[in-house]
This record gives structure tokens, sequence and C-alpha cells, in this order.
């Protein structure tokens, strides 16, 4: 019964995981044009830089989902997202490749994890920033980070209609 539960539990998350790009779309659909390299604060990334970093994640999800799968227990892809900004220059880049990378990472990843058996979801890695963590821990890493990402992009929507 658990098993059943746990399994009827990991397809919604996974629905919602795979449905990430068309909510990152609705939001982004709502974002002025003139607003995407707004910053509200020195130390907050504008809209266009969020999105560039979400590209990178995604491919590291794309890797760090692969070897959970395929090389369970072993050690995966953690990095510096402000080391990453600074040292790719996401400031001032456009970001129409991005959100094209990520739409195509996004469906590969969900295309992988939706057809994994139940056996290969209690794999682990061994995650820099977590420690052992399970192969379903790792996709709620990834969709939870979409989501602060998306309010993360309200609110800069929020502060620039407020100063302009």
């Amino acid at each position: 019964m658990i098993a059943s539960s746990d399994s009827h539990n990991r397809r919604a998350k996974l629905k919602l995981f795979g449905g990430g790009y068309h909510r990152l779309k609705e939001v982004l659909a709502t974002v002025p044009k003139e607003s995407l390299h707004f910053r509200s604060r020195r130390d907050v990334w504008n809209i266009s830089e969020i999105i560039i970093h979400l590209a990178d994640l995604e491919a590291v999800a794309y890797v760090n989902f692969r070897r959970a799968v395929a090389e369970p227990t072993d050690t995966i892809v953690a990095f510096d997202k402000d080391l990453w900004a600074e040292s790719l220059a996401y400031y001032g880049q456009p970001f129409g490749s991005s959100i094209k990378l990520f739409r195509l990472l996004r469906a590969s990843n969900y295309l992988l994890l939706k057809n994994l058996s139940e056996d290969v979801w209690l794999n682990t890695v061994n995650y820099p920033d977590n420690g052992q963590i399970s192969l379903e821990d790792l996709l709620d890493l990834y969709e939870n980070h979409l989501n602060k990402v998306i309010k993360e992009i309200i609110h800069n929507v929020e502060s620039w209609n407020n100063t302009h």
C-alpha cells in the first residue's frame, strides 16, 4: 500500500516537473521587456540572469539524473551559482537560447524520469551540499528550485512595477 501511495505521489511530482517549462513561460509572458535587466537590489539577479542560471542548472540536472540512474552512490555535480554567473558573464546576455535549452533539457529529463522502474527510485547519490540523497530527493530539489526561481521573477517584476 505504501509503495502504491509513493508511486502515485511521485507521478504527481513528475507531472509538475514535466510542466515546469510551461509554468516558466506563463510567468515570462507577464514580464515587461524593459524589466529583464532590472535589479531590485545589488545582490539580486535580474530576470535575464535568472533564466541563464536556470538553463545551466537544468544542464547539470541532466547529468545528475543520469548519474543517479546509471552510477548510483557516486558523487554528483554541484556548482557555485554566483561564481558561474560572474565567470560566465550572465549579466547583459540575452536569454533566448537559454530558455530554449531549458525547454529541451527539462523535456529530456522528464522523459527519462517518468519511465523509470520503482527500484531505480531507491538509488542514492552523494550530493556535495546535502550528503547521500535519493533520486526522488534530487527530483524534489530541482522542482523546488524552479518554484523558487518563478517567485524571484514575480518579485523582480513587482519591484520593477513599483519603481516605474
